[in-house]
């Protein structure tokens, strides 16, 4: 093992054993720990944590969610076996890889030609799965398994929660002559440098987050009537459709039931991805690969990977060198390896980064990396930037967040109606999901979450919305929230969502709301004075407009709660009100262009005055008004002069 891949927290690793047997409580606890401080990297349904815990967080975990201990020292296995074989192997796994009693890769057991040796064609594609795309094409599945992660979608970007389903095949004699039997010792070894590998590539990206959930098929290996390491690699369905056969999964094809199990793993364990391990007992083969010369490969995204107990001579002392390899296959990273004849140009992963370390070609990159295997690159925990940027350890923007995970959460506010409303308790309601980053390649898929959505009112404080379902936990949700004992007033509300990468919405969804008081609202007429003024015109025709409006504090507002229905207008205070006509042909909206024509004037001033009628049947109290003066025909005021008689 390599003590570079080993070293979780400085000083700060620490085992916990749980009380419970629930995963609900697993999952509560993780969340406390993280809460305190801590990183849980390696769960062992459903009694063993080992992660990271800050000392001074410890006392008060202890007893939460059925937090029983926590220990930073060796722990006697046989101390927790009432709680189960995979907590004991969980306990041999701390004992092994974070206490300090295994310190290195088993480089001792090899030659010089096999420290050197390549892994054999180890990369294959899936041959049942829809996912990838050529660069360009129309992403026609996103559709289907946008936002999260579909069912072919088990390893699409190491980021995250992952279920590893561990699987050590067992020839029960009934078809093949059973050559090998697994012993206690060899199943520890097993799963001991499994977590060793996992635990690798967790110690080389922390703003990953991993955290691996074991599902245990190998303290009781799964019986089959083949003897696998006796058949080539290409007879794998023999004994893989077997295997999956005898834990529950019967569909026609192996690889289905290889994805089935992968989906009820992630299902079960509440994980973003999840693969399965088949490692295949070797240990009384001579050559310790398959019949064919195949001794360990993987399906690029999955579902699954094979090993062999041995090897091929790296032995099992450095099985976690090749399942580190092989790990990165199942989260599309492609082999470096002169032999594997992988152009620098090729392009693999969510985020379709070519191969430029390839050893194959005059690459631009040369340097040491887990992809152009051997044990070396494993202790030195050497991966290029290529292979990282195929596993989805990118950050093209340099803000800290990994780009597979560097998403938008979109807010939908559903805007209240009706608007302007006398409701002083306003309920609104929306929606919000995480937008995936886009993939070049292959169906875009988010791992995120929502974690909380907030308003806040005319610029005011943020508060928290609630979730419609009762928690914000997955990649779209609805929400709402009430604001209650409003006033008159217009009120602007803005909304935002946070997601499990701590992104904000790059936009805020809003609805400006008027809140009034019905007794301010009614119809208020404008009539445009008539010009010139004085005018030589006797029947004068005059324009204006009438609005429906509110007349409140927050100034006047057309309101759409009721239609102007009538315009009249009088001369002089005469009471005799006639109608206008509505410019539009008729009077049927909260905002009317009206137009009239008086009755013949006489010489002199005139007032002529209109008002307005709405669909409420209110009338307005304060017509409009214009003051007109007429001239006579001669252009002056007409005046009648009696004769002066002087006696």
């Amino acid at each position: 093992m390599s003590s570079s891949g080993l070293s979780m927290g400085q000083g700060n690793d620490a085992l916990v054993i749980l009380d419970s047997s629930d995963l609900a409580a697993v999952q509560q606890a993780i969340r406390l720990i993280e809460a305190a401080g801590g990183r849980i990297v390696h769960v062992f349904p459903t009694h063993v944590l080992i992660g990271v815990i800050p000392p001074v967080a410890e006392s008060g975990l202890l007893g939460q969610a059925g937090i029983g201990r926590i220990v930073r020292e060796m722990v006697d296995p046989a101390s927790v076996e009432a709680l189960g074989p995979t907590a004991v192997a969980g306990v041999q796994a701390w004992n092994a890889l974070f206490t300090g009693s295994e310190t290195g890769p088993d480089t001792m057991a090899l030659s010089q030609q096999e420290l050197a040796a390549d892994l054999i064609n180890d990369a294959l594609e899936p041959p049942d799965s829809p996912l990838t795309l050529e660069q360009g094409q129309s992403d026609v599945l996103a559709q289907v398994t946008a936002p999260t992660p579909g069912y072919y979608q088990t390893s699409d970007y190491m980021i995250g929660d992952i279920a590893v389903g561990i699987v050590l095949p067992e020839s029960d004699g009934s078809g093949d002559p059973s050559t090998e039997d697994w012993t206690v010792e060899e199943r520890q070894l097993v799963y001991r440098e499994i977590v060793a590998a996992c635990n690798w590539w967790a110690a080389r990206e922390p703003r990953a987050h991993l955290r691996f959930f074991y599902d245990d098929h190998f303290s009781s290996p799964v019986p089959t009537r083949y003897e696998p390491i006796n058949h080539p690699h290409n007879e794998q369905g023999l004994w893989i459709g077997d295997v999956m056969g005898k834990l529950g999964y019967s569909a026609s094809s192996y690889f289905t039931r290889v994805r089935d199990y992968n989906n009820t793993l992630r299902q079960i364990y509440g994980t973003d991805w999840a693969f399965t391990i088949f490692v295949v007992d070797s240990s009384n083969d001579g050559d310790n690969y398959f019949s064919d010369g195949y001794f360990a490969y993987a399906y690029l995204g999955g579902p699954f990977m094979v090993m062999t107990y041995g090897n091929n001579g790296y032995g099992p002392g450095n099985m976690d060198a090749v399942a580190a390899h092989e790990m990165g296959h199942i989260f599309l990273a492609l082999d470096q390896y002169s032999s594997a004849q992988q152009p620098c140009t090729r392009r693999s992963g969510y985020l379709s980064v070519e191969n430029q370390n390839s050893q194959y070609g005059g690459c631009s990159s040369d340097e040491p990396s887990i992809m152009r295997g051997q044990v070396w690159p494993y202790s030195q925990g050497a991966v290029d930037p290529y292979a990282r940027g195929q596993v989805g350890w990118a950050d093209v923007n340099a803000n800290g967040v990994l780009d597979p995970i560097d998403t938008n959460p979109q807010v939908i506010l559903n805007t209240h109606t009706p608007n302007p409303t006398e409701e002083t308790t306003l309920m609104y309601t929306g929606s919000v999901v995480d937008i995936p980053w886009d993939s070049p390649t292959r169906p875009d898929a988010t791992i995120n979450t929502i974690v909380r959505v907030e308003y806040r009112v005319n610029g005011g404080d943020w508060q928290l919305a609630t979730a419609a379902d009762g928690a914000f936990d997955s990649a779209s949700e609805n929400f709402t929230f009430t604001l209650s004992g409003l006033t008159e007033g217009r009120y602007d509300i803005e909304v935002r969502a946070v997601n499990s990468a701590d992104k904000m919405s790059a936009t805020y969804a809003s609805d400006s709301v008027l809140v009034y008081n019905p007794s301010q609202v009614g119809p208020f007429s404008v009539l445009t004075p008539y010009q010139p003024d004085p005018t030589t015109t006797r029947q004068p025709t005059y324009t204006g407009v009438a609005r429906n409006v509110y007349q409140g504090a927050a100034g006047m507002i057309l309101m759409e709660t009721a239609a102007i229905v009538k315009v009249e207008f009088q001369v002089d205070h005469s009471g005799t009100w006639m109608l206008a006509t509505a410019v539009d042909g008729s009077f049927d909206s909260a905002e009317e262009e009206f137009t009239f024509t008086t009755p013949e004037l006489s010489s002199g001033v005139h007032i002529i005055e209109v008002r307005a009628t709405n669909s409420a049947g209110q009338t307005e109290m304060y017509p409009a008004s214009d003051s007109l003066e007429v001239l006579d025909l001669a252009g002056s005021t007409y005046q009648v002069f009696l004769p002066v008689v002087v006696k």
